[in-house]
């Protein structure tokens, strides 16, 4: 078996001849040109003549199975990439995108465990750490942060959408269908809640505030509910200028009264208390003639 030195030098024998019978044959205009394209043919060559670092041929890696893996990883990227910026405005990334993202997954946990029943051999030491840039590593990095940020698990999983962001989508297209359906000219005097839109839809619109409450307060929010709540509550109360009326009205008024009552009872009950100890200082006038009676008739005894 020819060792990894001798196979070297076979392989870089062949490049320079492979090179030297190309420059015999070029124009030398346009030279330049085909040496790139060479020379990038002639690196594929040797890092295909090259054996694996393996003294058992048993234990060999295939180089095409990574190729393909790196091809498969190129085109997820790819469709991934396509499918967010597509879905960057209005934000719907999650609901959209969660395919190719599952995707691109399954092709990185290939790359990383081993392939061809071996226990040892992977592609992840080929592609992922070959260069010094790692430019599939920060490529999949870029996607994880984009994913991660966007809270996308709170919304979808590796295969479908989840009901609550369903339902939560289902009131959306709702509201915004009556916001379409009852939008018209304005009527004199009727504007803010008086308007045509708020009476019509003010029922959907709490409908759909109340379920964003809801998910906001178990964690099942993500970056295109966020975005959809945002765009109505900015139509309610900056476009139509429409207003959610508070429930808990009569609980407040009736708080904020007992209050400011507090004061009033406080310095009342101070001034009954005042009152009364000055009472009880006080003689009566029958008890104080009857103290001088005894007086004057001490005296005369």
């Amino acid at each position: 078996m020819m060792n990894v030195s001798g196979a070297l030098s076979v392989c870089l024998l062949v490049c320079a001849a492979c090179l030297g019978m190309g420059w015999q044959s070029v124009d030398p205009q346009s030279l330049d040109d085909s040496l790139m394209a060479r020379s990038v043919w002639a690196e594929q060559l040797s890092l295909s003549l090259l054996p694996p670092y393996s003294l058992s041929p048993d234990h060999q890696l295939d180089p095409n199975v990574c190729i393909q893996l790196l091809h498969e990883f190129a085109n997820n990227s790819a469709d991934l990439s396509n499918c967010l910026a597509s879905m960057a405005w209005p934000v719907r990334v999650c609901q959209h995108c969660y395919k190719e993202y599952a995707q691109l997954q399954d092709t990185w946990k290939t790359i990383r465990k081993p392939v061809q029943n071996t226990s040892t051999l992977t592609c992840a030491t080929t592609l992922l750490r070959s260069d010094r840039v790692h430019v599939i590593v920060a490529l999949y990095d870029f996607f994880e942060e984009v994913w991660t940020d966007s809270k996308c698990e709170r919304c979808v999983n590796d295969t479908v959408v989840l009901d609550s962001t369903v339902e939560f989508m289902k009131l959306f297209d709702e509201l915004m269908e009556c916001f379409n359906s009852t939008e018209g000219p304005a009527v004199p005097g009727q504007h803010g809640n008086l308007s045509k839109v708020c009476q019509i839809c003010n029922g959907s619109y709490k409908s759909l505030n109340d379920k964003y409450t809801e998910l906001e307060h178990g964690d099942g929010l993500c970056i295109d509910l966020e975005d959809a709540m945002n765009s109505t509550r900015s139509l309610w109360s900056g476009v139509f200028n429409c207003t959610l009326p508070c429930t808990d009205t009569v609980p407040v008024i009736a708080v904020s009264a007992f209050i400011l009552f507090l004061p009033v009872v406080f310095y009342l009950s101070s001034f009954l208390h005042s009152e009364q100890k000055k009472r009880k200082l006080i003689f009566p006038k029958r008890l104080k003639s009857n103290a001088n009676l005894a007086h004057i008739q001490d005296k005369t005894n």
